[in-house]
């Protein structure tokens, strides 16, 4: 695969933050208000950035460990959300 140019790289890293930061505020404002619920473009947004952040760390940069925790606590967020509904 050919190098990927920084600026891709760049703009593929700043959607995957503000993505999980959205879907994160998502989570929060349900738990906190106990109102509304989980949309079906939220989870398809989640499989998304996980898609994404898999693609980065095979072909851009390989330390996204930082990324990986904020997904995790947002699944964390996500798994109190469904619980809250049941």
């Amino acid at each position: 695969m050919p190098q990927i140019p920084y600026g891709v790289r760049s703009c593929l890293y700043t959607g995957i933050i503000h993505n999980l930061a959205f879907l994160t505020k998502q989570a929060e404002t349900i738990l906190q208000s106990g109102q509304g619920t989980w949309k079906s473009y939220d989870t398809k947004l989640h499989h998304e950035v996980k898609e994404a952040i898999e693609w980065y760390q095979q072909y851009a940069v390989k330390e996204l460990f930082h990324l990986e925790e904020d997904l995790m606590a947002f699944e964390q967020l996500l798994t109190k959300v469904h619980q809250k509904k049941e």
